[in-house]
């Protein structure tokens, strides 16, 4: 992510380009991430093609704000808490970013699941492998973050090449997997 503008492209996979994948590249630590996704009953952030969501990464908990610009770009905006829970955060700027984007502030989970996260560096973005385990299946999913300008899609395109693979259009994000588990 650069200036607050998160832009990625993903693509999911079966378990056996999954491991292909994994045993392809000098993948360092693996990461794993518990995300809960929260919104209104009324679905009033996913409207705005939005997602606020926690993410606990071992004691951490990040809170982030997603605000969807284009099919694979979106406005990111993540700082540390002290919370588990959207009604514990008192951090100014978080709220200023409620308010800025117009999200409510009687949010409820709407879903969790963990990730087990690969991470491996290129110049001009980051090659992240997932395991994802919701609560009645698992996926698995490739994705290419750029960290600076370049033609990521030729340069994800690519990688994915030697696996037989092409990418199009994004996936589904996780988030609405999660929903339609």
């Amino acid at each position: 992510m650069y200036d607050n503008i998160e832009r990625e492209l993903k693509l999911l996979i079966d378990e056996e380009v999954y491991n292909e994948i994994l045993h392809s590249y000098d993948f360092q630590n693996s990461i794993t991430q518990t995300n809960t996704y929260f919104d209104t009953k009324n679905q009033d952030v996913k409207k705005q093609h939005g997602a606020v969501r926690i993410r606990m990464i071992q004691d951490k908990k990040i809170f982030t704000l997603k605000i969807r610009k284009d099919e694979y770009t979106h406005y990111e905006f993540e700082k540390e808490i002290n919370t588990k829970n959207i009604d514990g955060i008192s951090d100014t700027e978080i709220l200023n970013w409620f308010d800025q984007y117009q999200i409510p502030k009687n949010l409820h989970p709407t879903a969790s699941f963990t990730t087990l996260r690969y991470v491996y560096e290129f110049e001009h973005g980051e090659l992240c492998l997932d395991k994802t385990d919701y609560k009645n299946h698992t996926d698995y999913e490739i994705e290419y973050e750029y960290t600076s300008d370049h033609d990521g899609i030729h340069f994800f395109n690519s990688i994915l090449k030697k696996y037989d693979l092409k990418w199009i259009k994004n996936c589904p994000s996780k988030i609405a997997r999660a929903l339609n588990d």
